[in-house]
């Protein structure tokens, strides 16, 4: 069963884990394939806690953690935010909990925090993710070509968001 729990100090060797392994940190936009440490993660995990701009959650199967996700860049004048998932757990992605956890999270975002619009950056060769957001009801609303140089190949970006108005969970 899949529960949603606020992302902890505990997990913070779950993050090195996850943003280590290469089948994860391969479409991570920002950095993809770059490594991490637990000092790293434990700073990163020390400026998190007093960011009121970021709200993270750990991803679980029953008690198990499988992933994180999250909203960061949280804007209360012009009610947006950016998401970001990563299932961390091998034997657990494509199995659709990482559907179910954006669902979760941006009825979090669009009911709780009474956001406006969701977005989301996306590498154009994750096409199963692309897949998953539109068939949420994101839409791509930019294309950055060439974007990302990551193991001797350009990929592009794509820019998607969901508007609170059109999300099914209204």
């Amino acid at each position: 069963m899949l529960k949603i729990r606020l992302h902890l100090r505990k997990d913070i060797p779950l993050r090195v884990k996850w943003l280590n392994n290469p089948l994860v940190s391969r479409f991570v936009v920002d950095e993809p394939n770059k490594k991490t440490t637990l000092k790293k993660e434990t700073e990163w995990f020390n400026n998190y806690s007093k960011d009121r701009k970021k709200k993270f959650f750990t991803i679980c199967i029953n008690s198990i953690p499988i992933g994180i996700m999250g909203l960061s860049n949280i804007n209360r004048k012009n009610l947006n935010a950016d998401l970001f998932i990563a299932i961390g757990e091998d034997e657990y992605r494509g199995k659709r909990f990482g559907k179910q956890s954006v669902e979760w999270l941006l009825n979090y975002a669009f009911n709780k925090l009474k956001l406006h619009k969701v977005k989301l950056g996306v590498i154009d060769a994750n096409t199963h993710a692309i897949s998953v957001y539109k068939s949420l009801g994101f839409v791509i609303e930019g294309n950055m070509k060439e974007e990302e140089f990551i193991e001797g190949k350009w990929y592009g970006i794509l820019s998607m968001a969901i508007f609170k108005k059109s999300w099914k969970q209204n």
